[in-house]
C-alpha cells in the first residue's frame, strides 16, 4: 500500500474534538480520520476477518464412506489412543 500525507486546516475546536475522540477510543487521531473516511464512504471497507467455518465451509458434508455413528458407538474406540 502506498501511502500519501494530507495537510488540511481544521479549527481549533475540531482538532480538540479529534483528539479527545482518539484518546477515548484509544487510537491515533489518522486512524480516527480513516475509519472516519471509510464511514463516510469515501474508501472501501477493509475485508473482513474470516472465521474457521468460513475457511473450511466448502468441505462440510463432502465425506463420502465411514461409519454414521463415528461419534455415538462406543465400538469405533476400542484401540483409540494405542
Amino acid at each position: 500500500m502506498h501511502d500519501e500525507t494530507l495537510s488540511l486546516r481544521i479549527s481549533k475546536a475540531e482538532s480538540r474534538a479529534l483528539r479527545d475522540r482518539a484518546r477515548r477510543e484509544g487510537i491515533s487521531r489518522a486512524s480516527l480520520v480513516r475509519r472516519a473516511l471509510r464511514a463516510y464512504g469515501v474508501t472501501p471497507e477493509a475485508q473482513a476477518e474470516k472465521s474457521g467455518y468460513d475457511v473450511i465451509k466448502h468441505l462440510i458434508g463432502k465425506s463420502n464412506g465411514g461409519p454414521k455413528d463415528l461419534s455415538t458407538n462406543p465400538e469405533h474406540l476400542d484401540d483409540y489412543g494405542r
